[in-house]
């Protein structure tokens, strides 16, 4: 029952944050002065949440979790709700259009950080595999499910009714978490200090190298997104349908992917499972590198959908296994940090790299930062310890 409560509640909420997060920077960009503060705002934004991962940590640490999700979905439903109000106004449209979109990132940071400390909370060791997959196919159900949603009705709706909707279904998805049954788990006082917490967690080589793996590949698809318009647009002279095919290829591998590697996952095998998508994952990116067909890229994102949905449920359902629930959301925290950090100077060399060679094969770029996740499983494998990561007195 607890499973299917939180399927369904973070189904509704990533639903509405995803027709949301479609809908504000379109009205945004097209709206005077939006397109401005669009890109300002999605350019240092990330800055800050490099600097606000550990708050964050020490927030899902210290708070109830499911305290912790309820805030963020709620918080944001607020948002939603007084941009609608404020959408008559062109300034206050703006003002509530950036406000929304620049919080949408952090509530990301929030949420997603709390909802895995929540799964490791309520959920035994043996079914985190399994729930790990179903988060990981309610993401891309969702995700395909808006995209259509999008395409049949976009012009067909009202963007001020539709942000009230959405308001109203992120406030029913606060109401189905309070429906799953849960008691806060003593926490011992040594893992509430947040310098001991982070001077412990840095200390762990092996989990700090094995969350760096995971960042990369996340790294991969930001980068992914950036290239695939320019490239299809520009060197191939294809439509967007190009790029819409793409989404629908990886969220179906990423779905069968959940689905399967989380009845199969368990901590013995979830670093072989890491080990051999991430190899998997690069050669993908080579056969893209080496035959980028319009077809052959489509098709090979199936691939990469599932290899890195697979590796990314190996990841959670072994650091849910190795590290201790009462600092788990610092440890998701500085794993933050750091893909932040990574994302953001791999999206500034992409930049440079484009502006050079604007129809050059940009795939290669990302060939780089798959061998680097590669190599930081490989790493881990020789620095790998089975000691679990906690405080100590």
């Amino acid at each position: 029952m607890r499973l299917f409560i939180l399927f369904f509640a973070n189904f509704i909420s990533s639903v509405a944050m995803s027709i949301s997060l479609i809908v504000v920077p379109w009205e945004l960009a097209n709206t005077t002065g939006g397109a401005k503060v669009l890109t300002f705002t999605a350019t240092w934004v990330t800055a800050l949440l490099i600097f606000l991962s550990p708050f964050a940590g020490r927030v899902v640490d210290t708070f109830s979790r499911r305290g912790v999700l309820m805030a963020c979905v709620l918080i944001m439903g607020a948002a939603l709700q007084i941009t609608s109000f404020a959408y008559e106004n062109p300034l206050l449209q703006v003002i509530g259009l950036s406000s929304f979109f620049f919080l949408s990132q952090i509530f990301f940071l929030f949420f997603y950080n709390a909802l895995g400390a929540f799964v490791q909370e309520i959920f035994p060791e043996e079914d985190r595999g399994k729930v790990n997959g179903w988060m990981q196919v309610e993401l891309q159900v969702s995700t395909l499910f808006v995209g259509l949603l999008m395409i049949a009705y976009l012009k067909a709706v009202n963007i001020q009714v539709l942000l009230s909707i959405n308001s109203g279904l992120l406030l029913l998805s606060a109401f189905m978490l309070l429906l799953i049954p849960y008691n806060t788990r003593h926490r011992p006082a040594h893992s509430k200090i947040a310098k001991t917490v982070y001077l412990t967690i840095l200390k762990r080589v092996d989990f700090i190298v094995l969350g760096l793996s995971s960042g990369a590949q996340f790294t991969c698809i930001m980068m992914f997104n950036l290239i695939n318009p320019i490239y299809f647009n520009q060197v191939l002279g294809k439509d967007v349908s190009a790029i819409a095919m793409i989404s629908v290829m990886w969220g179906s591998g990423a779905a069968i992917s959940g689905f399967l590697v989380g009845r199969v996952v368990s901590e013995a095998s979830a670093l072989w499972i890491m080990r051999i998508g991430s190899a998997l994952y690069c050669l993908t990116v080579l056969a893209i590198c080496l035959y980028p067909r319009p077809y052959t890229i489509i098709a090979l994102f199936g691939v990469l959908g599932f290899m890195g949905s697979g590796t990314g449920v190996a990841f959670r359902t072994y650091s849910m296994s190795m590290v201790d629930n009462a600092i788990f959301g610092s440890y998701q925290a500085v794993i933050s940090a750091t893909t932040y950090i990574l994302r953001t100077l791999a999206a500034f060399l992409l930049t440079l790299i484009i502006a050079r060679f604007p129809g050059g094969n940009h795939y290669w770029f990302v060939l780089g930062i798959s061998a680097l996740s590669f190599g930081m499983i490989l790493i881990h494998g020789l620095c790998v310890s089975n000691r679990k990561l906690e405080t100590t007195d």
